[in-house]
């Protein structure tokens, strides 16, 4: 396709760290190359123009909208600043916490970037701060998985580093069923923090556990960090049972892939819906749509 700008931005999944990681604590995201959101830019002199090849064409035009509008405010631009037709083509499924959001985030902060109104130092915070547009408030940890090519160890506002993998475990995505719709989801776990502030401290606590014992997997050998990256992912999911972000979708789900000789399981993304991960010690051989993340 001719044009004068494009950029694309990838999905992302979690393996840990969802929802404590708005409270400083880190996570660990990888990026889903197959998956992405792609932007192109044509200059015509007349008005902006906005196209879409991507499934939910009217949703996705209404979510443009809004966080291009959120964008002009930040720059303190006028829509006819902006003049020429945008063109958006997307495979990344919404509310499956894949990181839509954010990766539709990315692309139209690079787009600014490009026209020099968005500095390369800038581009993260501009990009998180248009997807408080969609959550209400943004931990970064989605933008971070679609900016960055390999697995991130990522802390709001502190420690970002890649993650050294010495291994290759077989780890997949599967579809619950259900749609998860992140606002709510963090809206959950907030009133949990009102109702009961000890147990909700302590579910943070062990999801960053979680993580600590996710990313020291990776630096062992397979024999010795596939244990240890199973309780990672145990704990992780017991995080989301007890914020109670594991519905009937999900539970049968999880029941199905374990059935199937899944070692564990864990919802990825804000939970209620979306994507499951699963860790198996082969490749697994389902009639299900499962998408290989390693």
């Amino acid at each position: 396709m001719s044009s004068d700008f494009q950029v694309k931005a990838h999905a992302k999944w979690i393996l840990a760290g969802e929802h404590a990681v708005l409270r400083g604590h880190p996570a660990l995201v990888f990026p889903i190359p197959g998956k992405m959101v792609e932007l192109f830019y044509t200059y015509q002199p007349e008005p902006l123009e906005v196209d879409f090849n991507a499934p939910c064409g009217e949703t996705f035009l209404v979510l443009f909208w809004g966080v291009f509008e959120e964008a002009l405010k930040l720059l303190q631009k006028k829509h006819h600043d902006v003049e020429g037709r945008l063109f958006f083509q997307n495979n990344i499924p919404m509310g499956a916490g894949m990181g839509f959001s954010a990766a539709f985030c990315v692309c139209l902060t690079k787009f600014f970037q490009w026209k020099g109104w968005v500095t390369e130092s800038e581009s993260f915070e501009f990009a998180r701060r248009l997807e408080d547009h969609f959550h209400g408030k943004s931990s970064g940890v989605d933008i971070a998985g679609s900016l960055y090519d390999g697995g991130m160890y990522y802390r709001m506002n502190g420690d970002k580093h890649p993650i050294v993998v010495h291994w290759r475990p077989h780890l997949y995505l599967s579809h619950s069923g259900h749609v998860s719709v992140t606002s709510k989801c963090i809206n959950l776990v907030k009133e949990l923090w009102e109702r009961d502030q000890i147990l909700a401290q302590k579910i943070d606590n062990d999801m960053s556990k979680s993580v600590e014992m996710a990313e020291k997997a990776f630096l062992l050998t397979e024999n010795e960090g596939l244990d240890l990256l199973k309780k990672s992912i145990e704990s992780a999911n017991n995080c989301f049972v007890r914020w109670g972000l594991i519905n009937h979708n999900l539970e049968d789900h999880i029941k199905q892939l374990t059935l199937a000789g899944a070692l564990c399981c864990k919802p990825t993304g804000a939970g209620d819906g979306g994507y499951v991960l699963s860790l198996w010690d082969k490749t697994p051989e389902l009639p299900i749509e499962m998408i290989a993340v390693f």
